[in-house]
């Protein structure tokens, strides 16, 4: 199970105790109701026609853009230190970014969580450089930035479903995928693959949501339950999935997988060859979207 669970059954049973069990939440997890079509469940949120949402926010890119800010190559420059100080502080100017682009556009955003730093993985050769990445076939999600990254990497990236990842790695249609580790173990994709490097180039966070149709209904008192219930669940997803980083990496090695950690000056010369990336975006998401992730042009 993934640590997306986490959120998800804690969330359940808070909002079901706090109500007297007025509210029943039913977990449907790996899209299945959307038919394993990640743009899709997305969709059936805005939609109203899902009640409540646990989604990365690369996912809600498709229908708020801007969103895709968080996602630019290394802007959270400092792990998760800086992922705390963007959206686990006191006020976090990037979650209060979050909810505002999400809720121009209907559902209510209660909390948010993580799938971590999204990592590397092929079966041609360990990347410990940006050379090292050129011609490299990589499964990215259908989100144009990423594909812009890795164009600049000189690597061929390859959008398709996270479903049939697993296969195409298997039968060599494509080299490699990133995802955080949680989400990788999840898939079982390290059994399909030689090396991993972890280069922490992109940062996933989650959003628990609820519907507009949804929060509508919902008395003042509920809406409380819910944004407690949700604040709770999220704190207890996060702590999980830092705990388990170290965990899943030491498991990864054990079954043969070979992990390089990029150094400081490695990173560096890569992002270097993502100004091209930033200089793209820097009209389409707003000089003001980038700054609040302490980027300036």
């Amino acid at each position: 199970a993934s640590v997306w669970q986490v959120a998800a059954r804690r969330f359940k049973k808070e909002v079901e105790e706090k109500t007297g069990g007025r509210y029943k939440i039913q977990i449907f997890s790996n899209e299945q109701l959307s038919a394993g079509d990640q743009t899709k469940g997305i969709e059936m949120l805005y939609n109203s026609a899902t009640d409540c949402d646990l989604h990365s926010t690369i996912i809600h890119t498709n229908i708020v853009p801007r969103l895709s800010v968080i996602n630019m190559p290394w802007i959270l420059n400092d792990g998760y230190k800086s992922a705390d100080h963007y959206f686990f502080a006191d006020k976090a100017p990037g979650t209060a970014f979050v909810k505002s682009e999400i809720e121009k556009k209907g559902p209510h955003v209660l909390a948010l969580g993580e799938a971590g730093f999204r990592q590397i993985t092929n079966n041609v050769r360990p990347i410990k450089s940006a050379k090292d990445l050129e011609g490299l076939k990589i499964r990215i999600p259908a989100i144009a930035i990423l594909v812009d990254v890795f164009r600049n990497f000189k690597a061929d990236p390859t959008q398709m479903p996270y479903s049939e990842c697993f296969t195409a790695l298997q039968q060599g249609a494509i080299d490699g995928e990133e995802n955080p580790y949680d989400t990788i173990r999840a898939a079982k994709i390290e059994e399909v693959q030689k090396y991993m490097t972890i280069w922490n180039y992109c940062y996933d966070p989650l959003v628990l949501s609820v519907s507009k149709k949804t929060w509508k209904r919902l008395s003042d008192a509920d809406k409380k339950i819910f944004e407690d219930a949700a604040k709770v669940a999220c704190a207890e997803e996060v702590k999980a999935s830092r705990e388990l980083d170290t965990k899943i990496v030491k498991e990864f090695k054990d079954k043969g997988l070979k992990v390089d950690t990029l150094d400081a000056a490695t990173i560096k010369e890569m992002k270097t060859l993502m100004k091209p990336v930033y200089e793209k975006y820097k009209d389409k998401f707003g000089v003001d979207s980038f700054k609040i992730f302490g980027y300036t042009f």
